[in-house]
C-alpha cells in the first residue's frame, strides 16, 4: 500500500489549491493509498472526513512516505513530491490526486529492425504536448494531431530506411503507437472503452473505437492522388492497421471529400477524438473493468 503525506496547508481551505480536497481524498482512499498528516486535522474537517469515511493518520516523525502532496517544493530523498501551485500544471488538490491515481498510464516502446529504429514514449493523461521526428514531414504533422486532440503527451524518434520508401517507417510507427497505448492502459480499469464525426472544410471523417481486445480495422476511404506532398496516401490505411492490431482494438474509420489532405487530416483528428473518449476515466463505473466478462 502506497503512503502519502499531505501538507497541512490544504486543510485550511483558504486558497484555490485546496479545490477538490474531499473528492481528491476520496479518490486516493478508494485506490488504496494510506493518508498521513504531521498536523492535527481541524475539527470541522475531521467531522466531514468521518462522514466520508476518509482516514488520515498522524504521521510519525521518521515517516518516509512514498509521495508528498505539498503547497511548496520540498526535497525528500525517499519521497516523490507532488507540488501544487495555481500557476503550475497541477493547480489544485484534485489535480494532484488525479495524477497520483493515474500517473502510471505511461509507456515507453523501443522497436529495432533492419528497416527502422523507433523510440516512442506516451502519457495518456497529458496535455497534448508532442516531440515527433519520423523523417516524413506530413506524417509528423498527422501524429501531432493525434497527440493534440487525444490529449496525449507523445514523443517519437525514428530512423527509418527512407532511402527505400516510407512504408516501413509509417507501418512500424503505427505498431509502436498501438503497443504503447495498450501497455499504458494496463488492466483498463475505469476507462470508458468506446469512443466521432469530424468535418474539415469539404471533407468529413468518422471514427469509432472499441478498446475491448478485439483486433479489427474497418477502413473506408478512397484516394484519387497517389501522394500528399511526399506521403503516399496508401500508407494511411497501413498506419491505422498497425495501430489497431498492436493496440488490440476495433477501429472503424471512414472519410469522404474532395481534398486528399483534408480527408487524411480529418481521419487522424477523428481517430484522436474517439481515442480521447475511449481512454477517459469514467467516474460512474467505480474503477471497474467495462465488460461483463470481467476482463478486456
Amino acid at each position: 500500500m502506497k503512503t502519502i503525506l499531505i501538507d497541512y496547508k490544504f486543510f485550511k481551505l483558504n486558497k484555490s489549491i485546496c479545490s477538490g480536497l474531499i473528492s481528491g481524498l476520496n479518490k486516493l482512499s478508494n485506490h488504496s493509498f494510506k493518508l498521513f498528516s504531521k498536523n492535527e486535522i481541524p475539527s470541522n474537517l475531521s467531522e466531514i472526513f468521518n462522514c466520508e469515511d476518509i482516514t488520515i493518520s498522524a504521521a510519525e516523525v521518521d515517516l518516509k512516505a512514498d509521495y508528498i502532496i505539498s503547497a511548496e517544493q520540498v526535497n525528500e530523498i525517499d519521497s516523490k513530491n507532488i507540488f501544487v501551485n495555481e500557476k503550475g500544471k497541477i493547480k489544485t488538490f484534485a489535480d494532484a490526486a488525479y495524477k497520483l491515481v493515474y500517473h502510471n498510464r505511461t509507456a515507453k516502446v523501443k522497436r529495432t529492425t533492419n528497416e527502422t529504429d523507433i523510440e516512442l514514449e506516451i502519457f495518456l493523461d497529458g496535455s497534448g504536448e508532442s516531440n515527433i521526428s519520423t523523417g516524413i514531414g506530413f506524417f509528423d504533422h498527422m501524429l501531432e494531431q493525434i497527440s493534440k486532440h487525444a490529449n496525449l503527451d507523445l514523443t517519437i524518434k525514428v530512423k527509418g530506411d527512407l532511402h527505400v520508401d516510407e512504408h516501413h517507417t509509417v507501418e512500424d510507427v503505427g505498431i509502436c503507437l498501438g503497443e504503447a497505448i495498450l501497455k499504458a492502459l494496463g488492466d483498463k480499469k475505469g476507462i470508458q472503452r468506446y469512443g466521432f464525426l469530424l468535418p474539415m472544410d469539404d471533407a468529413i471523417a468518422e471514427c469509432a473505437i472499441d478498446l475491448g481486445g478485439r483486433t479489427y480495422l474497418n477502413f473506408n476511404c478512397k484516394f484519387k492522388r497517389e501522394k500528399v506532398g511526399e506521403f503516399p496516401t496508401e500508407l494511411v490505411e497501413e498506419f491505422f492497421r498497425g495501430v489497431a492490431v498492436s493496440m488490440k482494438a476495433n477501429v472503424y474509420l471512414k472519410a469522404k471529400g474532395k481534398n486528399e489532405h483534408h480527408k487524411i487530416e480529418g481521419m487522424f483528428k477523428a481517430f484522436a477524438k474517439a481515442l480521447n473518449e475511449a481512454l477517459r476515466i469514467d467516474s460512474r463505473n467505480n474503477n471497474s473493468i467495462p465488460s461483463t466478462k470481467g476482463m478486456l
